[in-house]
């Protein structure tokens, strides 16, 4: 009896652990994906969302006045153009790094790069 409530318990731990893994790589989003969702939040001019969601090196805000002033450059400097090399990299498919940590988009003039962060989510960095 005690050895079938061991094997129970391990097949328990087995289907948590893959139920774990399984729910994590269904929420990363791939590289092209994460840029369908820049695009989607940059035509709705929602650069909250943009500067909240995709922007990856947050780390470097020192108060919430830096993010604040952020969004504000992608709302009157920035926007439009960042809109169109959006529109532009959405047309290509991404090349991948060696290392699976960086996504390369071409574009007519340079590349876009998305870069990959330690929780598998794809983020810009300026």
């Amino acid at each position: 009896m005690k050895k079938m409530f061991n094997h129970l318990e391990t097949c328990l731990i087995v289907m948590a652990l893959l139920i774990v893994a399984s729910g994590t790589q269904a929420n990363e989003l791939s590289p092209k994906k994460t840029l369908l969702a820049m695009l989607e939040a940059a035509e709705n001019g929602d650069w909250e969302t943009y500067v909240d969601e995709f922007y990856g090196e947050q780390h470097k805000f020192r108060s919430s006045q830096d993010r604040d002033s952020l969004v504000a450059r992608f709302e009157k400097k920035w926007g439009k153009k960042v809109l169109l090399g959006l529109r532009e990299a959405a047309q290509a498919d991404p090349v991948l790094s060696a290392d699976g940590k960086k996504a390369f988009f071409q574009l007519k003039k340079g590349k876009f790069v998305l870069y990959k962060d330690d929780s598998g989510k794809w983020m810009f960095h300026l």
